[in-house]
């Protein structure tokens, strides 16, 4: 048993069960997939669990302001967490440093969403893309906008973006890029490193893509630090995964490609502290040395952001959930926001989340900043935007797909 429970960073979401309400707890970072279903009541103890009370003093704490409850009704939900791993106890860093070495000594990444947010298998996966493309509709939205360099994805689940997905990747059909740059965002990272790399490859049910590890060294050679900090996070992290089995559909039996993955990290201290990213060296230093590489190689290379935008509602931590006029005012600023995409203004682009303190909770703000600072460009077309409502939670995930023209 564990004396001082501390209860990890997990994910609290209501919903309801037979009539009742109840919360769901599952871990962003999905080691095992376990969720757990506890009263809203019980919530409220769970803020107890810092590692700081003893499960004698949450009793003590709990009695005082709902009346008695009993020790070996605190053990028990202590058992729970700590099962389901959901406490910082032996048994989760046990289960947490083996996933780690079996992830540090494998050569590739291994699909971590498949039979799970989209289908396991090829051919069934395949269908969907396929699907989303007829829905997505006819024609090249580059005809008429110059050379395509780079687009915006949304990460979202395929169920709900498939669309906005297709909007964007049917834009590649004419590139003749053979190296994708993806920046997608680290929801979870808990290191303190702007741009996460990896050398390992990405495989998907389509098969697997090589990592360009010529351009991984270079940056690391660059930036003289260590970028691979916070690398296990590559391992349950969704939003490079998508992007590069929606590439591996477009591209996998056409031609031979490369990707360079990079998580970016939130900015979210940045934002709150009201300073700008181009102030932190290893920042600006990052993004210069990929800038030039990018310059580099020309033609070759293709920018991908798998950002998402606006999380809203009382699953992501506010205190009401949202209605009509929510919605509309999250539309336009995000519009609003993309309209500096569509400029090609990173900095505009940051600044009109950073003016209201990130109160969209825009998970895609440091992966399209990237792109925007690295990516030779003359403009944005605005390819689609929608908002997946969660009526059981009251909240809402915003989305868009936007390709960039030279």
């Amino acid at each position: 048993m564990t004396e001082y429970p501390r209860l990890r960073y997990i994910e609290a979401i209501p919903s309801e069960e037979n009539g009742e309400r109840v919360v769901y707890l599952r871990d962003p970072e999905n080691p095992t997939g376990n969720i757990l279903a506890v009263s809203p009541g019980t919530v409220l103890a769970l803020s107890l669990f810092n590692g700081e009370n003893s499960v004698e003093d949450v009793c003590s704490i709990l009695s005082k302001k709902y009346g008695e409850v009993r020790k070996e009704d605190v053990e028990n939900l202590v058992a729970k967490l700590d099962e389901a791993l959901f406490l910082d106890s032996r048994r989760y860093r046990d289960y947490r440093d083996g996933i780690e070495r079996e992830f540090r000594e494998s050569d590739v990444r291994e699909p971590e969403f498949a039979g799970l947010s989209y289908p396991a298998a090829a051919a069934e996966l395949e269908e969907w893309f396929a699907s989303f493309l007829e829905e997505a509709g006819g024609g090249n939205t580059a005809n008429g906008n110059g050379k395509l360099k780079g687009i915006i994805s949304p990460h979202i689940d395929y169920s709900r973006g498939g669309v906005s997905y297709a909007r964007a990747y049917r834009t590649l059909a004419d590139s003749a890029a053979d190296v994708f740059i993806i920046f997608g965002t680290s929801h979870h990272a808990s290191v303190d490193n702007p741009f996460i790399l990896t050398r390992k490859n990405f495989r998907t049910p389509l098969g697997e893509a090589k990592t360009d590890r010529e351009i991984v060294d270079r940056l690391e050679a660059a930036c003289g630090r260590d970028l691979y900090e916070g690398e296990i996070s590559h391992r349950t992290e969704h939003s490079i995964e998508f992007q590069v089995a929606f590439l591996q559909y477009m591209f996998g039996a056409k031609r031979d490609f490369t990707i360079v993955p990079v998580l970016c990290n939130s900015f979210h201290r940045m934002v709150m502290e009201g300073i700008s990213p181009s102030e932190d060296g290893r920042v600006s230093k990052f993004l210069g040395e990929m800038k030039g590489i990018i310059s580099g190689l020309g033609d070759r290379t293709f920018i991908i952001a798998g950002a998402d935008m606006a999380h809203v509602g009382l699953k992501f931590g506010d205190s009401e959930p949202v209605n009509e006029a929510t919605l509309g005012v999250i539309r336009e600023r995000d519009l609003s926001s993309l309209a500096f995409g569509e400029k090609m203004d990173a900095e505009g682009f940051y600044r009109s989340v950073e003016a209201e303190k990130d109160w969209r909770k825009i998970c895609g703000l440091s992966p399209i900043y990237a792109l925007l600072s690295t990516m030779e460009a003359k403009k944005g077309i605005l390819f689609d935007y929608d908002q997946a409502l969660e009526p059981d939670t009251g909240s809402v995930v915003s989305f868009a797909s936007m390709g960039f023209y030279l």
